[in-house]
């Protein structure tokens, strides 16, 4: 049975959050390691837990619920962390306006339904656009903007707008 990896929370949706995580990882990696041999040793101070953001901490509460936390887990879960730093899927969102909480969860979410269940999305806007959305991945552009339909059409646009 192969391994079971840890789903990405939607907070970690860029390749920049992903990073910041692995960080706070290695850092609690650290702490976990040095805090071990202080309590075989018996002593007595123990350093205090290094602040996390939720999405660290529940990355390092599933290692847990696999097997019990060691600097062996731990390191398995840089490692699983790094894999996915190295293969995930990234894709760049470009929207009219910045992006709000609800779509920006909405597209994180299809995309790791559609796509792939650890793709990385990173947002930027530009109000050139002018509505819709611009999809990169790699060397692939998937133009839906509003800017585009209106210059394939632009024959037509004084027609519509006559019209209207």
């Amino acid at each position: 049975m192969p391994n079971p990896r840890p789903k990405l929370d939607e907070s970690i949706s860029s390749p920049q959050d992903l990073e910041a995580v692995i960080a706070q990882v290695r850092e609690y990696a650290r702490w976990f390691a040095h805090n071990s041999i202080k309590k075989r040793l018996k002593v007595r101070h123990i350093q205090p837990e290094p602040d996390m953001s939720p999405a660290a901490r529940a990355l390092i509460r599933w290692a847990d619920a696999k097997q019990p936390l060691s600097s062996v887990s731990l390191d398995a879960l840089l490692a699983t962390l790094d894999d996915y730093k190295n293969t995930a899927p990234q894709l760049s969102i470009t929207l009219a306006a910045p992006v709000s909480g609800n779509l920006r969860k909405l597209l994180i979410t299809w995309c790791r339904e559609h796509i792939a269940p650890n793709a990385l999305v990173h947002f930027t806007f530009n109000s050139a656009i002018l509505g819709g959305m611009v999809l990169r991945s790699g060397s692939h552009v998937f133009d839906w903007s509003f800017r585009r339909a209106i210059l394939e059409n632009r024959e037509k646009f004084p027609e519509v707008l006559r019209n209207a």
